[in-house]
């Protein structure tokens, strides 16, 4: 699905703009992400809910974005967009979500104090407000919010 972008995306402003409006309609986003090229752009937003999504509610929640952006009318370039459920191996995409988590299998990418990047598959642990403990292999890995790259769950 296409529609038009005057400006670069701002993933926090879309968030702002829609976050309401999903909530509405009985969904949360996840997680919002802009990439590719500048004529091969894409918006993508995870949606969630206590029940699981649906694909009538990615269709349901995709109609309405448009609409919203529309009328927004901030927006030029092409670009497409895809509503989706975060999956089972979903991404993190803020500090919030992780607590709910505590005990389940993680994937976390990052760069350690020598700016090396690191890759560790464990349990996450514990959560505090400076970052994550994952337990891997018996060690206990503190890894800063500010050093991770990407953070998934593994299933």
């Amino acid at each position: 699905m296409g529609f038009f972008c005057k400006r670069k995306m701002d993933t926090r402003h879309i968030k702002e703009i829609l976050t309401e409006d999903i909530k509405s309609l009985g969904c949360d986003i996840w997680g919002i992400e802009f990439f590719g090229k500048y004529k091969n752009q894409t918006l993508r937003i995870y949606i969630d809910n206590k029940e699981g999504i649906s694909v009538e509610d990615c269709e349901k929640v995709s109609k309405h974005v448009i609409k919203l952006l529309d009328v927004e009318n901030d927006f030029s370039n092409k670009y497409f967009l895809e509503v989706s459920s975060p999956g089972l191996e979903r991404k993190f995409f803020s500090k919030d979500q992780y607590q709910s988590y505590i005990d389940c299998s993680i994937k976390v990418r990052y760069i350690n104090d020598l700016q090396k990047k690191i890759s560790i598959k464990g349990m996450l642990s514990g959560v505090t407000a400076e970052g994550l403990t994952v337990e891997s292999r018996d060690k206990d890995h503190k890894v800063p919010f500010s050093s991770i790259i990407q953070a998934n769950l593994i299933m």
